[in-house]
């Protein structure tokens, strides 16, 4: 794993969410967990050699790809609200199906899986401490409802959740794009200088403009569609045109259709205040 400072440890070059770890005076501390259970385990092994129990698990959005993991570690699991009840809300058949599906090794360690569901919750934020260190959760909706920001004060790190994906394709399959933007500001305004983002390598805030414009570019071609009189389903099967602006995260390359696919349907709803945006009870 990559090591940003004295006592965090990202890992950014996996299938999955990014995820790291901080080292405290009173051990240690995960940001998000490994989407594949072999991760999961190489993870379990690299904190164990570091002499310090494991604490706490503090877990960034609604999306599998950040909370499977948490059932290898036997720690209590922190989240917004809204994450526990999307857990709570999966049909965890299907979910161990498709994480089954992520490579040959994986089913055999999803036998009899259970979700290590969050047990402490916040809503507009929190505030953890753990040794020497203080961990600041902040709610900012964006690329999910329950987002939420990390901020390790003594160490000057933020992991940003996937309301940053570095210089690779953005998912934007429910998000809502004005307060993604609102979200991006609200990270301008941190002290932390060194962002983790949920998806590509290690950033800074200079990152912020280009991901702004990225949400707003792709609002604008969804839109341009509509003003045409594409139907929600003409606009789903034909807008490609974003596939090529930045390459898929590690091991998501098949995927790019589909992504296309839903990030299209979520803004053509979100732009004519249908489907989950249809109260715009999100605003």
């Amino acid at each position: 794993m990559q090591q940003l400072t004295s006592n965090v440890f990202v890992e950014t070059q996996v299938k999955g969410c990014n995820f790291g770890y901080v080292t405290t005076s009173d051990g240690i501390v995960m940001l998000d967990s490994p989407h594949k259970p072999s991760d999961a385990l190489k993870l379990k092994a690299e904190i164990a050699a570091r002499g310090r129990p494991l604490r706490y698990i503090i877990n960034t959005e609604p999306h599998g790809d950040h909370w499977t993991g948490n059932a290898f570690f036997g720690v209590p699991a922190i989240a917004h609200e809204g994450v526990r009840m999307r857990i709570l809300n999966t049909d965890m058949a299907q979910h161990v199906e498709r994480v089954g599906a992520l490579g040959p090794d994986e089913p055999k360690l999803l036998a009899g899986y259970t979700p290590n569901v969050p047990v402490l919750t916040f809503e507009h934020g929190m505030t953890l401490h753990v040794g020497d260190h203080t961990f600041q959760m902040i709610h900012m909706p964006g690329h999910t409802l329950y987002q939420a920001a990390i901020c390790i004060k003594e160490e000057g790190v933020v992991f940003t959740s996937d309301n940053i994906f570095y210089k690779c394709q953005t998912f934007i399959q429910e998000a809502n794009p004005e307060q993604w933007l609102q979200a991006l500001e609200s990270l301008r305004q941190l002290d932390e200088a060194i962002f983790v983002p949920g998806h590509g390598v290690v950033c800074d805030k200079s990152y912020l403009d280009e991901q702004g414009a990225y949400i707003m570019e792709w609002k604008e071609y969804v839109q341009k569609a509509i003003d045409r009189g594409m139907s929600k389903d003409e606009a789903v099967d034909t807008l490609t045109a974003m596939t090529d602006r930045y390459p898929m995260d590690v091991g998501l390359e098949a995927r790019a259709p589909q992504v296309m696919r839903m990030n299209v349907a979520n803004l053509y709803d979100y732009l004519t205040g249908a489907g989950i945006h249809s109260a715009r009870s999100n605003n």
